[in-house]
């Protein structure tokens, strides 16, 4: 079991070496309060390695940024994570999926 009592999904070996895609909606999921976002990137790639997904990961977060202050916009980008602005109010924006990809539930504890 996994943090939080959750079960805790492990790569097979064929897929522990390919590259992750985490896409993030940071307009409905944003970076909890009093959680320092310059560790976000390295949260998600250590839960990816304790779940035997080794290989690369790039982390894409899309939703309307305007809403996100600067500092935390920078501590993201500095980390790696691409920001995609989406404008608010576009229904369709947020419904792109890319070919051949799977969701990998992850859940973190964040503690302030």
């Amino acid at each position: 079991m996994g943090e939080g009592g959750a079960a805790t999904a492990v790569a097979e070996a064929q897929y522990s070496l390919v590259k992750t895609s985490v896409w993030w909606d940071i307009e409905n999921c944003q970076v909890p309060k009093g959680c320092d976002p310059h560790a976000i990137a390295q949260n998600i790639s250590s839960a990816l390695v304790r779940m035997n997904y080794c290989g690369p990961v790039s982390i894409s977060a899309y939703g309307d940024t305007t809403g996100i202050t600067a500092s935390v916009q920078h501590a993201l980008s500095s980390t790696g994570i691409s920001l995609n602005h989406v404008p608010a109010g576009n229904p369709f924006s947020l419904s792109i999926q890319p070919p051949n990809f799977s969701c990998l539930p992850i859940s973190f504890t964040f503690f302030p």
